[in-house]
């Protein structure tokens, strides 16, 4: 027994070197699988992992020209219970075992008769995984095999969570790579430069909250007198709402060339979000066209933040209300058009909820009221100067306070 015991010292010391041979989790997998039924004089094994945000054991098994994953509930099964009370099991006779499946057998024609499954600990005695070995070679498994195995496991556990620990960062790598692609396409989308428009100003600008956002703006001259704006705000953040953007975009674009009416427009954007997108994904928008001719903007409010009218004559403000749903949320929406004059001087302010609910250290929100208050301050200024004065004044009212959401600002100014 001493010189058994020393043979297996040996092959531990060996099987580590092997072991931090390679941090690619599969080849891993397979070289602990490997070394456990040479050590152990196993026909064959499995060496499941736990994934315990679903309470599950995994594992890869050769399926054709591949690997292909299996899952077992935690408590399902011998390694499933294995895995749930941590107590090792090491059967002779496993077919007597009424935890024991024989589906595998009856479709393989292989006959498991012994087994040893033992749960695989980290150095913190965690769960992380079990082993499976069937067959030994002389008969059934003894006490020395247990002994082997659980020392193995400390070492085994080390080199899974390494290489845990590198496919994360490597998926981290990618995912970041991926965002930042994202950002630059969606940066594309945004126009670098305002077209010039005479007798008017304009200033705009879109801020993430994240790497990529959920709001959207265009501003598209689409006859000699008739400049078309738009503004949007995607429900949820990330790369999701970023791809309703993109399809936003696109649509939008391919509908103006058809020189349909913006009800029309608003109606047939409705329905392609709605046919796109999930359930719970929705856009608020506002369209409008300045006729720069009749100073006439004609506009329709799909259940988007009120744009803002600041008539130079009184200083009063007037609200482009909605007309109709955020699109995607029902097919075959309704929308109603709207039409209000911009006399000289008129400042008219586009905006998403990413400004008026934007909020402070003290959980305040920056709401309309204070948006109002910059217009105001800004009264007489340029566009330029306008935008500039609310975006000073929501930065110095949220502080440090990281944003929850994106921000974007549009801004016509009659001159």
């Amino acid at each position: 027994m001493q010189k058994l015991t020393a043979d297996r010292l040996e092959l531990l010391i060996e099987s580590s070197k092997i072991l931090n041979s390679t941090l690619d989790l599969d080849k891993l997998l397979s070289i602990i699988l490997d070394l456990t039924a040479r050590n152990l004089e196993a026909e064959r094994g499995t060496i499941y992992l736990l994934d315990e945000e679903r309470n599950e054991l995994w594992s890869k098994v050769v399926k054709g020209d591949g690997l292909a994953e299996i899952r077992l509930p935690v408590g399902n099964g011998i390694a499933g219970a294995v895995a749930l009370t941590g107590e090792t099991v090491n059967l002779k006779n496993v077919q007597s075992d009424p935890r024991f499946d024989r589906s595998f057998d009856a479709r393989s024609g292989y006959t498991t008769n012994s087994m040893l499954c033992m749960p695989m600990k980290n150095n913190q005695g965690k769960i992380i995984g079990v082993y499976q070995v069937i067959n030994d070679r002389s008969g059934g498994f003894d006490r020395a095999d247990e002994m082997f195995l659980a020392a193995f496991s400390e070492q085994v556990s080390v080199a899974i969570e390494n290489a845990r620990l590198h496919s994360a960062a490597l998926e981290h790598e990618r995912t970041t790579k991926e965002l930042q692609i994202a950002a630059q396409i969606q940066q594309r989308l945004i126009p670098k430069t305002l077209p010039v428009i005479a007798g008017y100003e304009t200033a705009a600008s879109a801020l993430p909250s994240k790497a990529i956002g959920g709001d959207f703006y265009d501003v598209v001259p689409i006859e000699k007198s008739i400049v078309v704006f738009a503004i949007a705000d995607v429900s949820g953040k990330g790369i999701p709402a970023a791809l309703l953007v993109s399809t936003l975009h696109a649509s939008f674009r391919a509908y103006l060339e058809s020189s349909i009416g913006l009800v029309e427009l608003a109606r047939k954007l409705n329905d392609l979000v709605h046919d796109n997108s999930p359930e719970e994904q929705y856009i608020t928008f506002f369209l409008m066209a300045l006729d720069t001719v009749s100073h006439k903007i004609s506009y329709v409010n799909a259940g988007h933040c009120f744009p803002l009218i600041r008539r130079r004559s009184d200083g009063s403000f007037l609200e482009l209300q909605a007309s109709g749903l955020p699109l995607g949320l029902m097919r075959d929406m309704g929308y109603e058009l709207g039409t209000v004059n911009i006399e000289p001087g008129d400042v008219l302010t586009m905006y998403t909820d990413g400004i008026t609910e934007a909020i402070n250290s003290k959980d305040e929100q920056f709401e309309e009221c204070r948006l109002k208050s910059a217009l105001s301050g800004a009264a007489g200024k340029p566009a330029v100067d306008v935008h500039a004065r609310i975006v000073s004044d929501l930065s110095a009212f949220v502080g440090t306070t990281p944003a929850a959401d994106d921000a974007t600002i549009v801004i016509l100014k009659r001159t």
